[in-house]
């Protein structure tokens, strides 16, 4: 036994040891990684949608030494000149033609900046709840998991053969239902679950979510535009109306672009798709292309200026830290220099068409959604009634429904992995993908042609 393979029992892992990968990561570059078996494989994945313009960009690497020979650490209340660059590249680049955005707070993950946007929202309106929205995943953190719909990852314990234990003291907020179009919770079907004046029936339905807690104790409405784990994109209507809804009822909008902004969907941020801006957006794992830890709460300007007149008992030892910001300083420069949002949108169309044709031709296929480099495909075990190989689908209980049952995604991400391709999945009938944002045309096909093939092998097992 190595001893990288013998370390790997003094580690807590989140999985029984069986599910885990066995051959150490032993170096990265571009869109591949080294095994240290070594095979490599294409992060046709970016892991976990994390790797935004590619493994060990060379402007990011000197970044990053540059940073660690002037700078290793300082406290968050004194200012620096990276993280300074940094909020001025997301305030006044990446916002630009829509200057909602006022301020920055940078923070070390995803769910750091989901806590920190709920504590901005409460303290701002002097309300206590969030709602949010079924399927949802916002983070590990105790206040991020409140808020997070999937029952899989609310940090509970499933002991083997047992059922599911979730953490004690735990304050989930409202939720509102999903809008998920492959499989509604209301039982509706788009476009014909729009009211006479167009409102979305899940819309409507939040609209009753939020009523019922009570207008005037709910701080905020927490939503993604690309689910993460739930692997869907909302209707292209439901953005701008939950816009009008929040600010009619006096709400907050969060926006969780932790996944969905930096570029991933041939926008710098999702919420451009759509014409409008919310109240408080987080960001994370692109946003430094997951060099360092970094995770970022971007706020409006009028939240920003109501900050900026008292004194706000909060701090983090690690806020701001000179590593995360020279990385993402240099992520962001990299992105504009080489127009890489604009190339997303364009990889994005192909992948669209690509997708859209393994649809007509694998019946285990059912539909895709998506946008720019971020995709999701639902697969079938029976076309003609759109049966599900895993009939909860998403709404699998942990304890409940078993983990070693036979799960489509996990098959199709098998296959992938045995042609040198590495995807994962969330959800147990569908597989997503999101490749770093600077991957070649000709890996992309290396990627789509192994999830091509992986279909056809589903396609077999389903008419056996």
């Amino acid at each position: 036994m190595s001893e990288s393979v013998a370390s790997r029992d003094h580690v807590l892992s989140t999985a029984p040891r069986r599910f885990l990968p066995q051959v150490p990561v032993v170096g990265a570059e571009g869109s591949w990684l080294w095994l240290a078996d070594g095979r490599r494989l294409l992060d046709f994945h970016g892991q976990h949608m994390c790797i935004g313009i590619g493994h060990r960009h060379p402007k990011l690497t000197a970044a990053l030494h540059d940073a660690v020979d002037r700078l290793d650490y300082v406290a968050d209340f004194f200012p620096s000149e990276q993280k300074d660059r940094a909020a001025r590249l997301i305030v006044e680049e990446t916002m630009a033609g829509s200057p909602w955005a006022g301020a920055v707070r940078f923070v070390s993950s995803g769910s750091e900046a989901t806590e920190v946007a709920i504590m901005i929202a409460r303290l701002f309106q002097n309300r206590p709840l969030i709602v949010t929205r079924d399927l949802a995943y916002h983070g590990w953190t105790a206040g991020a998991a409140d808020v997070t719909g999937v029952g899989m990852l609310r940090n509970g314990f499933t002991p083997a053969g047992g059922t599911s234990r979730p953490v004690p003291g735990g304050q989930p907020q409202p939720s509102a239902p999903a809008p998920i179009c492959v499989s509604c919770p209301l039982g509706r079907t788009y476009p014909g679950c729009k009211d006479a004046d167009g409102t979305l029936a899940c819309v409507t339905a939040t609209e009753r979510v939020i009523r019922s807690a009570g207008v005037d104790r709910v701080a905020a409405f927490i939503t993604e535009i690309w689910h993460g784990a739930g692997a869907f994109l909302v209707p292209d209507e439901y953005v701008g109306q939950i816009r009008d809804l929040t600010r009619r009822l006096g709400v907050l909008w969060i926006d969780d672009e932790a996944i969905s902004g930096m570029g991933r969907t041939g926008r710098w941020w999702a919420f451009q798709h759509h014409g409008v801006q919310p109240d408080i957006m987080t960001a994370a794992k692109g946003l430094g292309s997951s060099a360092v830890p970094v995770g970022a709460c971007v706020v409006s300007r009028e939240i920003a200026d109501y900050f900026a007149t008292g004194f706000w008992g909060h701090s983090s030892t690690f806020a701001g830290h000179p590593l995360a910001m020279a990385a993402v300083a240099a992520t962001l420069e990299i992105m504009i220099e080489e127009d890489v949002v604009a190339r997303v949108a364009s990889l994005g169309d192909v992948v669209r068409d690509r997708l859209a044709d393994m649809v007509a031709r694998h019946p285990s296929a059912a539909s895709v959604g998506g946008r720019g480099l971020v995709w999701g495909i639902e697969l079938v075990r029976d076309p003609e009634t759109g049966r599900r190989w895993v009939p909860e689908d998403r709404w699998r209980s942990p304890g409940l429904d078993p983990l070693d049952g036979f799960q489509p995604a996990g098959f199709v991400v098998g296959e992938c992995a045995r042609n040198g391709v590495l995807l994962l999945s969330y959800a147990p009938n569908t597989v997503t993908i999101a490749p770093p944002l600077r991957i070649s045309d000709e890996e992309l096909e290396i990627g789509l042609d192994a999830v091509d093939a992986a279909l056809h092998r589903l396609d077999e097992l389903a008419a056996a």
